[in-house]
């Protein structure tokens, strides 16, 4: 049902689009006055986050570089949440987005596994996997099934987990803890196979659920702690390496492949150079600035070292995924061999 609501919606946009003569994903994007190719970029969190301070910078390296190229940068989820954005590149009112790659699950599920905890427990494995032949499989094919076309996969930070109840030393401290998760099935089957009361929410909700005790606590980054000002509302943080939290950057297809081969390697070559800002700068930047921000906020923070028991505790979820789809066992098998 939920994926039948989401294509209606972008049905509704590509018409409204239509009815309103504005052009479709696959017309030309040179605007009239300038000559220049415009290219609207819309993201759905702060730009204090890796993944947007990266694009940030990606952007400005087009700018510089090609003088044809016309961006308007709209951040900070000023033209809507992941959902809404993702929604608004498949019709085609806007060329780039960046958000959540979870928010692809409403579609397909060949994302999920980017996603299953303990799978990637670092970042230089992360960073391997998302530029690997076997994830360019599962872009390959997003692109062939829904129109968009990912340029990129970046992290904006590690996950953990944060609450106001009690510090979580073991599993059995998640017991009963309605925790906020990221809507997708991969992680609320993760949650619940750990014992917590997993919940979703929209991203911009959080800290008044966490405020007004909707919530007793979320699976987070410190990243995002910071930049969403959660240290202000929390009481207890666990690092434990859940999870990266990969955040995709994509184009509407028929937009980009209407653009000549060599304004295409322009802005490819330009994402993949921007995996080096996502994980040589801003990552670490920004976990830092996040340390320091729930230290002087006075939350206790918990290290669990050795994460075996929590990872038997989901394989049973790795080999469900496994089964899924070739394309995902693929980049399990690959993950697992990093």
């Amino acid at each position: 049902m939920r994926k039948v609501i989401c294509l209606l919606m972008t049905a509704i946009l590509v018409f409204s689009m239509a009815a309103c003569g504005g052009k479709d994903a696959g017309s030309d994007a040179t605007g009239g006055d300038t000559g220049k190719t415009q290219i609207k970029v819309a993201t759905g969190g702060q730009d204090t986050l890796p993944s947007y301070a990266a694009t940030l910078d990606v952007i400005a390296d087009l700018e510089a570089a090609n003088n044809n190229l016309d961006f308007e940068y709209f951040g900070s989820r000023q033209l809507g949440d992941d959902a809404e954005i993702l929604q608004q590149v498949m019709a085609g009112t806007i060329q780039i987005g960046g958000g959540a790659g979870t928010i692809f699950s409403s579609y397909t599920n060949l994302l999920d596994p980017f996603y299953i905890p303990f799978l990637l427990n670092d970042y230089n494995k992360e960073r391997k996997a998302l530029t690997s032949a076997e994830a360019q499989a599962i872009f390959d094919k997003i692109e062939a099934d829904l129109g968009v076309k990912i340029l990129a996969a970046y992290d904006s930070g590690m996950r953990h987990i944060a609450n106001n109840t009690k510090p979580v030393e073991s599993i059995g401290d998640l017991k009963g803890l309605k925790m906020r998760v990221v809507p997708t099935d991969v992680l609320i089957k993760s949650f619940s196979a750990l014992g917590a009361s997993p919940t979703t929410m929209a991203y911009g909700e959080i800290y008044t659920g966490l405020q007004n005790k909707v919530i007793d606590g979320e699976e987070i980054n410190i990243t995002s702690i910071y930049s969403e000002k959660h240290y202000e509302v929390l009481k207890y943080f666990t690092e434990i390496g859940l999870y990266p939290f990969a955040t995709t950057v994509y184009a509407n297809a028929a937009w980009f492949n209407s653009l000549d081969e060599a304004t295409q390697k322009e802005i490819e070559d330009a994402f993949i150079k921007g995996y080096d800002y996502n994980f040589d700068k801003y990552l670490t930047e920004a976990e830092a600035a996040g340390n320091d921000a729930m230290e002087k906020a006075g939350i206790q923070i918990t290290k669990i070292d050795d994460v075996t028991p929590f990872k038997e505790v989901v394989v049973p979820i790795i080999e469900e995924y496994r089964a899924k789809d070739p394309l995902i066992a693929d980049f399990i098998d690959m993950a697992n061999g990093l």
